[in-house]
């Protein structure tokens, strides 16, 4: 009986309208533990909240889904396959947070929402999923967002920026590999050895805050990365904690709606995560976007709406196409001859 709740909540969930729901869940609570992590930025090194909270996720994972369990039970050849695909999501959270040690959160995280787009581009190229110029478009005017943003030749411009673009290029690789890997393994699996990447990545960097800290250099990024490391308090450890759930929840949805809809299709809706990145940066920094950095957002914002709605009338045009069935046909044809007999 317990099988069949599970088999049937297993079908609810891969169906598609539930997995895009699952993903913008995920993706708007995510802006919480950047925001939170750029709190702590200005006191602990990257690489121990790093640490600490892939132990959490680990924990977790491994006591409700039997996450260690089942990475025991995975080929060598996928178990290389999906360190490989978490060793792009280290890449990309650390040259993410790194920028955020200096820029305000709403710009980083609409930067790093190009994305979208390199993730369309590389699902057409590499996995030969089928775009139209529809999507196209959509992700073309997210990409006008995200120069508007950032302001390349102007004073407004910094190199911390290409920090951010660095990150959305290793993500997007990320959730190819995520898409090609949709067969392989269990989603527990995939999220265990994904924190285990975030821990091994983690443990070179806290021997050096450990025994050779940097000595302040008066550079946010380069301090959070370098800084010696510190004891966390009460209230960093329920920060700490809020991050590993936020991440968890981020990491499960993510990858199973990657491993079970289109890339290209799920890559517009990780949008929803603009909006609570402005909220959360004005509610704790006090960082009020520019003028032309509301232009940009908003920009990128209506490239996802826009995606969104032609993938309804897709969906409306597809249905429309659909031949008749031969058995409707059957029923209706007498119908027709009786009207002829009239």
């Amino acid at each position: 009986m317990i099988k069949d709740i599970q088999l049937k909540l297993k079908n609810h969930i891969d169906k598609t309208p539930v997995v895009v729901f699952l993903l913008a869940f995920g993706m708007s609570i995510i802006p919480l533990n950047d925001a939170l992590i750029k709190l702590l930025s200005d006191r602990f090194p990257l690489a121990e909240i790093v640490a600490i909270r892939a132990i959490l996720c680990i924990l977790v994972v491994s006591f409700f889904g039997a996450g260690i369990r089942e990475v025991i039970k995975l080929p060598p050849r996928v178990i290389l396959l999906f360190s490989l695909r978490g060793m792009c999501l280290v890449i990309a959270m650390y040259l993410y947070f790194i920028s955020l040690g200096s820029l305000p959160l709403s710009e980083v995280v609409s930067i790093f929402f190009v994305s979208p787009l390199l993730i369309t581009l590389l699902s057409s190229i590499i996995l030969k999923e089928k775009i139209g110029i529809h999507r196209i478009s959509s992700v073309l005017v997210a990409l006008a967002g995200v120069i508007l943003i950032m302001r390349p030749g102007t004073e407004n411009f910094k190199p911390e920026m290409l920090l951010a673009l660095g990150a959305a290029l290793s993500y997007a690789v990320f959730q190819i590999f995520t898409r090609s890997l949709k067969s392989e393994g269990n989603l527990y699996a995939l999220v265990t050895i994904q924190n285990f990447c975030y821990l091994i990545s983690a443990i070179p960097l806290l021997f050096i805050n450990w025994f050779n800290p940097l000595e302040p250099t008066g550079n946010l990024s380069i301090d959070f990365l370098l800084r010696g490391p510190i004891y966390p308090t009460f209230q960093d450890m329920v920060f700490i904690i809020i991050c590993a759930f936020s991440v968890l929840m981020l990491s499960i949805t993510s990858s199973h709606a990657y491993r079970t809809v289109e890339a290209s299709l799920l890559a517009p809706f990780e949008y929803v995560a603009i909006p609570f990145s402005i909220f959360w940066g004005i509610a704790i920094f006090g960082d009020w976007p520019s003028s032309l950095s509301w232009i940009g957002m908003s920009l990128i914002l209506f490239g996802g709406i826009y995606a969104i709605y032609r993938e309804k009338v897709r969906e409306v045009e597809i249905i429309s196409k659909v031949p008749m069935p031969a058995s409707a046909a059957m029923y209706q044809k007498p119908n027709l001859e009786n009207e002829n007999d009239k």
